[in-house]
């Protein structure tokens, strides 16, 4: 393999990777009516519920812009609320419903049993190697972003 085209073609391997997990997760969250990104808000509101949309942005990885826009389609299917900050008038505090929790669990299930589908012929330890090397690689990604921004 030419090294030099290395760095380019693992970037394509994780994006094309990327669109085909989010593919494959889509088309099993269909009849839940979910998308996979709007679990990721759910998870992350599992994880610390009650936080305003700027922190829900950060924790989920996404701008405000479209944590907002993902909010009101979610409050809509009753899945979260949003409930007036105490501390700020101006901020919305985000909590995820019982009819939220109840479909983030089932989602759970439903993506266990996808990985476990398509993780079922590699090695246990090699998906340890994997999961060490993306994060070795964020960890890098990120320290190069701080270095940029001084």
């Amino acid at each position: 393999m030419n090294r030099d085209y290395q760095p380019r073609f693992f970037g394509d391997i994780l994006h094309n990777t990327d669109n085909n997990l989010s593919n494959l997760l889509s088309v099993r969250f269909k009849v839940f009516n979910i998308t996979p990104e709007q679990w990721n808000l759910l998870n992350s509101l599992i994880l610390k519920d009650g936080i305003n949309q700027k922190e829900l942005a950060q924790t989920a990885g996404k701008t405000q812009t479209i944590v907002t826009r993902m909010l009101d389609i979610l409050e809509r299917k009753g899945f979260v609320e949003r409930r007036a900050d105490p501390r700020d008038r101006r901020a919305y505090l985000v909590f995820i419903t019982e009819k939220g929790r109840s479909l983030q669990q089932t989602l759970v299930s439903v993506g266990d049993k996808t990985m476990k589908m398509i993780l079922k012929n590699i090695l246990p330890e090699r998906l340890e190697l994997f999961y060490q090397i993306c994060e070795d690689i964020n960890r890098s990604t990120t320290e190069v972003m701080q270095n940029l921004k001084k």
